[in-house]
């Protein structure tokens, strides 16, 4: 959004800050009640929308404590499904769910690790007790849930990109801040992710949050995967045509790694954040070339694959999901203590 629009939206921006400020004001003063779960909750938000990498850490983190001997289960508000009902998932379980009740980010999570539940609903903490009830489990990852001040935290980890720019935007409509810039420094451990090269956090950022662990990690492009989660190597699409497509916050994070695995790009498609997909974008998206080779996110894949009957359109056998893997260039040790005050002691 150009500077000039966004200023047009300054007013409203005043009036996001008041209500989100006095919510806050009312939960630090303990005028409203906060609900807590049996077990630790270990959450994973930011205080800035869109694309700071919430759903790869959480998928870092649940492989990090099923290492440890864990059992865990993900809390997720389910963005953009298509109902609100309380839905979780477990396959390996017995419990299937289908991708457009689930959301695409919680199905993705649960797709990857079906042993762990997956449950979805705006009231986590009802959720949470319906995990437990049904499943069992030792901790709770709660997926965006540094807003969620209804519910006890144990652990707070707070991403943002690769500086601390976000705290010097807007707030919301005019800007991208979610909460209070104040609010940040309230994070147990903070993570800086990058999709590009990382670079370390300078000295400013240490002064400023002295008592708070840093991060720093990337997602590095791993592997393709096909409609049928087969793995296939970076080097598939060398030399090959390409249309690039996605429907996610950010999409030059995405196009800026596909430039880097040789692909022939000769269409970039981008559609809304979290876009349902059919038929029709799937003809679009091909053009009704039967030599072009599609290229998307894991999260829209999710989407598509996913989808009984997307699933059975012919074209989508020409579809490869780009997956990423997480890297901690610096601070692991940072994680590992931060669990290990809710986990109890932990070795790696």
């Amino acid at each position: 959004m150009a500077n000039g629009i966004r200023n047009i939206f300054l007013p409203f921006s005043a009036l996001y800050y008041a209500a989100i400020y006095l919510r806050n004001f009312g939960y630090d003063k303990n005028i409203f009640s906060v609900k807590k779960l049996p077990l630790p909750v270990v959450s994973v938000g930011n205080v800035s929308v869109g694309g700071s990498g919430k759903t790869p850490f959480v998928m870092y983190l649940t492989e990090k404590v099923l290492s440890l001997g864990k059992r865990p289960a993900v809390l997720s508000r389910g963005y953009k499904r298509m109902t609100g009902d309380l839905i979780i998932s477990c396959p390996g379980r017995g419990a299937e769910a289908d991708v457009r009740m689930l959301g695409d980010e919680p199905a993705l999570i649960s797709k990857t690790f079906p042993n762990v539940p997956v449950a979805v609903n705006k009231d986590r903490y009802h959720a949470g007790l319906e995990v437990l009830e049904k499943f069992g489990a030792d901790v709770f990852i709660l997926d965006d849930g540094f807003q969620n001040r209804e519910l006890h935290r144990d652990l707070d980890f707070v991403l943002t990109k690769s500086s601390l720019d976000d705290l010097s935007d807007n707030y919301l409509p005019a800007g991208n801040l979610r909460d209070l810039k104040k609010r940040f420094g309230q994070a147990d451990v903070i993570v800086f992710t990058s999709h590009n090269e990382w670079n370390i956090p300078g000295d400013a950022i240490s002064r400023r949050y002295p008592n708070i662990p840093l991060v720093g990690m990337t997602f590095m492009p791993f592997d393709f995967i096909n409609h049928a989660d087969q793995s296939c190597p970076l080097g598939l699409l060398t030399g090959k045509k390409v249309v690039a497509f996605c429907g996610i916050a950010n999409p030059e994070h995405f196009f800026s790694e596909i430039r880097n695995v040789n692909a022939m790009v000769v269409a970039r498609k981008t559609f809304r954040d979290h876009h349902w997909f059919d038929e029709y974008d799937i003809d679009e998206i091909f053009g009704g070339d039967e030599e072009l080779i599609a290229v998307t996110t894991t999260k829209d894949a999710a989407r598509i694959f996913l989808d009984e009957e997307l699933a059975e359109e012919e074209e989508v056998n020409r579809i490869y999901a780009l997956r990423e893997k997480a890297i901690v260039n610096f601070g692991e040790d940072h994680i590992r203590n931060a669990l290990a005050k809710v986990l109890g002691d932990v070795n790696d």
